[in-house]
């Protein structure tokens, strides 16, 4: 049963938006403090966030809290470089740093972004948010030896991200990480091409199923499938997911989307095209989470758009289980945290003593 001050909330909508920051290191000392406070006073309270993306799993997947970092944004470099002392990551629910490949990959030609600042595309009201970065990494051995344990600083629940493109690279990705220690579940980034016939995995059943049983086989941990929105039945990839043996679905990776500058006459990315992220994909995102929470029986992860408490909750009314925060980090890397404290004081405002069954 819906409070009544939630089913006002609903009525009107969520038009929220954060508030624009000074720096991002006060802004974080700022927003770190606050989650402390509202943290000391959460069992007076009576506020429980706590989620488990795993429940079918034997090891589980428990999360203090249904916040966490998505892959690529988890501080300047997507494995923590800019991530201060202030910036406490076991408040938030998991962390999810930059995917991993086979092999080192170099990325696309520059400019990746546009705008090249997202901090001041927000504050001049610019949302129309573009990557094209193609997945530079050191590859994944390199990562396991090198990048991996330095999260160990940090206390937080760390997901390994990793696409491949190959369903027998996977299974054997799986096998290198499933070795590896620091981390507590895999997400699978399932936008990458197949190269036995150029199709996206994340765009077929059969190979998006090949691929997640290719990494169950060889790994107990939990398993995510992150999951592409342009297809045209998201439903029936989630379920292929599930049958290969995911524990949860991640909703959604970016939209292909390209913007010409029309006083050069050139595109803005140095790739052509590239991914929509941000408030543009959000709405998008939010119905692709409904389909698939009324499809399948495991955990869902809402992605895309999220840079207030307001927008999280809108994911969790629409059947997420938990949300990834990614664009909003490349804003201010607080972002996480003040979301976290503004779903709280959501939570508070609508009477709710925790997040469990309240899907529309």
């Amino acid at each position: 049963m819906l409070s009544q001050p939630l089913e006002k909330r609903m009525r009107r909508g969520t038009t929220n938006q954060p508030a624009s920051q000074p720096t991002t290191q006060r802004v974080t000392q700022q927003t770190t403090q606050m989650v402390r406070e509202t943290s000391s006073t959460e069992s007076a309270q009576g506020l429980d966030l706590s989620v488990d993306l795993a429940p079918n799993n034997p090891h589980h997947l428990r999360l203090v809290n249904p916040v966490m970092i998505a892959s690529g944004t988890f501080g300047y470099d997507g494995y923590g470089r800019g991530i201060t002392e202030d910036m406490d990551l076991g408040e938030l629910g998991a962390v999810v740093p930059k995917t991993f490949t086979p092999s080192p990959r170099e990325g696309n030609p520059e400019p990746r972004w546009y705008p090249t600042s997202y901090r001041e595309a927000w504050d001049t009201g610019d949302i129309l948010f573009l990557n094209a970065i193609g997945l530079t990494n050191p590859g994944i051995e390199a990562g396991l030896k090198d990048v991996t344990p330095g999260w160990d600083r940090w206390n937080a629940t760390y997901i390994l991200s990793f696409a491949s493109d190959s369903v027998e690279q996977f299974g054997e990705m799986a096998s290198m990480a499933d070795k590896g220690t620091g981390y507590q579940a895999i997400e699978l980034n399932l936008s990458c091409p197949n190269v036995a016939d150029g199709s996206l995995f994340g765009h077929s059943a059969s190979l998006t199923a090949q691929a997640v049983a290719a990494v169950r086989a060889n790994t107990d941990r939990p398993i995510l499938a992150k999951l592409a929105p342009n297809v045209p039945n998201i439903v029936e990839i989630a379920r292929a997911a599930v049958d290969g043996g995911a524990d949860a679905i991640s909703l959604c990776n970016t939209m292909p989307a390209m913007h010409i500058d029309t006083q050069t006459c050139q595109t803005v990315l140095g790739n052509i095209t590239g991914g929509l992220s941000g408030p543009g994909l959000r709405p998008i995102s939010l119905a692709l989470v409904y389909q698939v929470s009324k499809a399948v029986d495991v955990p869902i992860v809402g992605i895309g758009g999220i840079f207030s408490g307001e927008h999280a909750a809108e994911y969790i009314l629409a059947g997420a289980s938990a949300v990834q925060i990614g664009s909003a980090n490349l804003v201010g890397l607080n972002a996480p945290w003040r979301i976290l404290a503004e779903l709280k004081d959501w939570m508070r405002q609508s009477g709710l003593s925790n997040l469990q069954g309240l899907s529309i």
